[in-house]
């Protein structure tokens, strides 16, 4: 009798502290954990453009090396001369936070300096973390050191360095920048309003770069203690709120976890939980009894196992409403809406009540962080949620299911006025403009509807036509929502289907190369083809590269399809009887997903075909970034010419021109159209023409179809002429025949220049 009133008062006191607790620490907790991510989010943005922009006083200082200098035996020279001290002395000013700027050669010698004593004897950092790094790995580009103290002064520092590589991107050197921590204790200083907040800045692997309260024990720590669930959340490197034991006072914290957008770091701030529930001290009390008369029964009954459970039940209650709640709106997150989802379409099956499923996104949204930065998008973010909220009634449930989108579950509804009124009720609480800091900003929202009854069989089938109708108002501009008709077409699924057909379309093989030839128009002779891809499908018969080559790119495929058609081109080029060149076009997707060196590199060794032989042609969508350029010298430096498509149909093609010396421009065939009968076209052919001469680049001129434009092109001066009235696209068969017999006509014609027809 006296275990079985033991247990009972232990459950009754169970139960009790519980429901005690519950009442108000998920409100509690959410405020704690909303303040503490946006503080995150806040140091996060600040601390990266710290960061940011001492990156980009060493790529100036990099900018300012002359080409000639980028090698291993000038490079030295050049950073002992005094006109590179004036330009780091000038670097290392132009912002406080940094305290020094070297440049250190291949060696790990530094070999300039910004420091005004001169370097008597040589200085070494082949031990630095940041010179191992950066001279091992071909991929790295920036390295944030460990922190370090100078003991004589007290003062604190930690390097960024970035990498020095050579027009082929072999490694030269490095550009060092020693940053002066207080710089960023600074930063937290001001937000020191609690007792126990802690503010870090630590490295990917958890080292402590900065922090505050200023702590040089902390600094070089680990901002975790190993095989804890902190270290498992910092590995993620995604932003995240937790709670655990810290390395600060090994007390029990709430921290928020922001990594910085472009550095292999991030933010952690954080807070005692005995401080963050400080002010509900009679619930402490009263829970702090419940708990003793718990552990005097649990000591009656002799069950001392059960003696942690609070402690445990308390934990556990935390991290389930964290795992299922959104950080920034308190609204439940896209976990728990699901499961709920899932829930109401099985009772509505059980009772026959209908309900409605609201998908909600949020209008360019993107613009808003991009142009009001995201603390202001955040602000929006909880606005609209509030908005929303108020807008429901009690049975209904709202959710945040990604960075701007919303769900919304009515329940129960009794017709579709129920559905449109809600959706009246939701526009009219966005015409009125969002305010985040001093700034009024119009939001507009989209929303799909799909009603349980009509639109699913299923919860998830439920989901994809509100998903649907979603994605049909969000590209009609005449309607902000759209309910779901089953005659509504999603291109998306569209574009799946195709990315699986051409998928199987690279396994297969069945894509064919064409090849169009190209006229030298100086000695009417054939200069070369360029290779054109095409989709010989199964069923629909030939399918032109307009219709596929954009979802090659979106899906990535275009990787390997780009792969096989520089080995085809290649191969297929070394099998003529003439030493004629093949142009081969590149997908701006290639340089950002494939190494183009190695792939053009392995074509061509694997086909033998001359590099001189192969012409690459890019449009100006191929970003000429750093690496994209190296690809390119590098690519020149082979061999290979580089060749400027479609040239005068974007907004960069003069800048293009100035950033990387082409082989070649291709001039496009809307302007060769209007060339007889346009004196805008002929005026932009001709100052086309000019300009490359001038930069002594060779011209083609593309869509040629009539005598008159060839003729015209002529007078104006183009290198070379390709379109149908030259010849149409053939299959690898074709044009072998059609050099062939190119090649018998001249031997026959001794050396007669080509004359154009039309083949095909």
């Amino acid at each position: 009798m006296i275990l079985l009133l033991s247990v009972v008062m232990t459950v009754a006191a169970f139960i009790g502290a519980v429901f005690l607790l519950l009442r108000e620490h998920n409100e509690d907790l959410a405020r704690a954990e909303g303040d503490l991510a946006t503080l995150a989010l806040s140091l996060q943005e600040r601390a990266d453009a710290a960061l940011q922009s001492i990156e980009n006083v060493l790529q100036d200082v990099i900018g300012r090396i002359p080409d000639a200098c980028l090698a291993v035996s000038e490079f030295d020279g050049f950073a002992a001369s005094q006109a590179t001290k004036a330009v780091l002395v000038g670097a290392c000013h132009s912002l406080p936070q940094i305290h020094r700027i070297d440049l250190v050669n291949s060696r790990g010698r530094i070999v300039g300096t910004s420091n005004p004593r001169p370097i008597a004897n040589p200085t070494y950092l082949s031990d630095a973390s940041y010179y191992q790094a950066l001279s091992s790995d071909p991929l790295l580009l920036v390295y944030l050191s460990e922190p370090m103290i100078i003991r004589a002064t007290g003062k604190k520092f930690f390097s960024l360095a970035r990498k020095i590589k050579d027009s082929n991107g072999n490694f030269i050197g490095l550009v060092v920048s020693t940053i002066d921590v207080s710089h960023f204790e600074k930063m937290f200083e001001v937000h020191f309003k609690s007792p126990s907040l802690a503010i870090a800045l630590y490295r990917r692997d958890g080292i402590i770069l900065a922090n505050g309260p200023r702590s040089d024990k902390s600094l070089g720590r680990k901002v975790w203690r190993p095989g804890t669930p902190l270290q498992r959340m910092v590995a993620k490197n995604s932003p995240t709120l937790i709670r655990d034991i810290t390395w600060i006072d090994k007390n029990e914290r709430l921290v928020a976890l922001h990594p910085l957008a472009h550095y292999p770091s991030g933010i952690a701030v954080s807070r005692t939980m005995a401080e963050l529930m400080a002010g509900r001290r009679l619930e402490a009390r009263v829970i702090r009894l419940i708990a003793h008369l718990m552990d005097i029964a649990i000591d009656a009954a002799s069950l001392l196992g059960l003696k942690h459970v609070r402690a445990g039940i308390l934990r556990a209650a935390s991290e389930s409403y964290l795992s299922h709640h959104d950080i920034l709106t308190k609204l439940p997150n896209r976990q728990l809406f699901l499961e709920e989802l899932k829930r109401t379409f099985l009772a509505s099956q059980r009772t026959g009540r209908d309900f409605a499923l609201h998908l909600l996104d949020l209008d360019r949204f993107k613009d808003i962080n991009d142009n009001y930065g995201h603390a202001a998008g955040d602000e929006i973010i909880r606005t609209v949620a509030r908005r929303l909220r108020e807008r429901l009634r009690k049975g209904d449930f709202i959710a945040r299911i990604g960075s701007d989108e919303f769900a919304i579950i009515q329940r129960p509804i009794r017709g579709k006025q129920q559905v449109m009124d809600l959706v009246a009720a939701i526009q009219a609480a966005m015409k009125v403009p969002c305010t985040a800091g001093n700034t009024e900003i119009d939001v507009g929202v989209s929303m799909g509807i799909a009603v349980a009854s009509a639109d699913g069989k299923s919860s998830t089938e439920l989901m994809k036509s509100a998903d649907v109708a979603l994605y049909a108002a969000k590209t009609d501009s005449s309607c902000s929502y759209r309910l779901y008709d089953a005659s509504i077409k999603d291109p998306r699924a569209e574009r799946r289907a195709l990315e699986g057909a051409l998928k199987s379309a690279h396994d297969n093989r069945e894509f064919e190369l064409f090849y169009q030839p190209i006229l030298d128009l100086a000695t009417n002779r054939m200069w070369g083809c360029e290779a054109l891809v095409r989709w010989k499908h199964s069923s629909k018969g030939m399918i032109s590269p307009v219709e596929f080559i954009p979802t090659a790119e979106e899906s990535g495929l275009i990787g390997p399809i780009g792969d096989w058609i520089l080995e085809e081109a290649c191969s297929t080029a070394m099998t003529w009887v003439l030493p004629l060149k093949v142009a081969v076009n590149l997908s701006p997707v290639q340089f950002q997903r494939r190494d183009v060196f190695a792939s053009v590199k392995q074509a061509l060794d694997a086909s033998g075909l001359p590099a001189q032989r192969l012409v690459l042609e890019i449009t100006e969508s191929v970003k000429l970034t750093e690496e994209a350029t190296a690809t390119l010298k590098r690519l020149k430096a082979l061999g290979v010419s580089i060749s400027l498509d479609d040239f005068g149909t974007g907004y960069a093609s003069m800048s293009y021109l100035r950033s990387f010396p082409f082989d070649k421009i291709k001039i496009d065939q809307s302007f060769v159209r209007g060339i007889t009968d346009s004196s805008d076209s002929r005026a932009i052919i001709k100052a086309t023409i000019g300009l490359a001469n001038d930069l002594k680049i060779s011209t083609t001129a593309e869509g040629v179809e009539t005598e008159e434009q060839l003729n015209a092109l002529r007078l104006a001066g183009a290198s070379q002429a390709q379109g149908y009235l030259i010849a149409k696209p053939m299959s690898r068969e074709s044009i072998a025949c059609f050099i062939a017999d190119i090649q018998g006509t001249q031997q026959n014609m001794q050396r007669e220049a080509l004359t154009p027809r039309v083949i095909g």
